[in-house]
């Protein structure tokens, strides 16, 4: 089961969200075999994690050509975090996987610099993988803000992926945590920032009919 992080557009928190996915599943009860390809050349998450000691969870670089990393790969779940600015990349990538999630931060900015990966997309379920599942994921969201709300009314009104439920806020314990190379459940399961990860843990399981992926 694969899952890609994409967006053509820089800075808004794919190799947080897919850090902390990783990490995420690969710390459950019930231990997946868990895979992350970084495909971005800033090598960000390869770099952060290249040290981390999970058993079941690896880490590998994948600027180029992914999808051939990934026949090699036999790890039960495979997360895919991708550069901006680069249709090649989301492609491949795209073309393989079951799920993209799509993150945004709620700015009109974002709003409209997203249409091109939503074009991309869009093609490669019409044209390649028909069963691919794509949702937007609002992120960095600044606590007690109102923009969410008409974020999403915008994206329901303008795309046509539907939008996940969990939002993801702009906290500390983001950055905090993978200092220490672990995910924002592990650094502080209490934390706010816990409880919302846990949610799009929660999310992505029913979408891929995975069992027990509460922590």
């Amino acid at each position: 089961m694969i899952v890609t992080i994409a967006s053509q557009k820089g800075g808004v928190g794919k190799s947080t969200v897919a850090m902390n996915l990783a990490l995420g599943v690969a710390g459950l009860k019930k231990k997946y075999t868990v895979a992350l390809l970084d495909a971005d050349q800033q090598k960000s998450c390869y770099e952060t994690l290249q040290n981390h000691r999970k058993t079941n969870l690896s880490i590998h670089e994948a600027a180029e050509k992914p999808h051939r990393i990934i026949e090699q790969l036999d790890q039960q779940i495979i997360f895919i975090d991708t550069p901006p600015h680069s249709h090649e990349i989301i492609y491949q990538a795209a073309a393989v996987s079951d799920i993209v999630l799509i993150p945004l931060q709620p700015s009109p900015l974002d709003i409209r610099g997203v249409a091109k990966t939503v074009k991309a997309l869009t093609i490669i379920q019409e044209k390649m993988n028909p069963e691919l599942q794509c949702r937007f994921l609002i992120n960095r969201i600044t606590p007690r803000t109102i923009l969410a709300n008409e974020i999403r009314s915008a994206l329901q009104k303008y795309y046509p992926f539907p939008i996940l439920k969990c939002m993801l806020h702009n906290r500390e314990a983001y950055k905090q945590s993978l200092i220490t190379g672990t995910s924002v459940m592990e650094y502080n399961r209490s934390s706010l920032a816990a409880q919302e990860m846990e949610q799009l843990l929660i999310e992505i399981a029913k979408m891929l009919k995975l069992k027990r992926m509460k922590k």
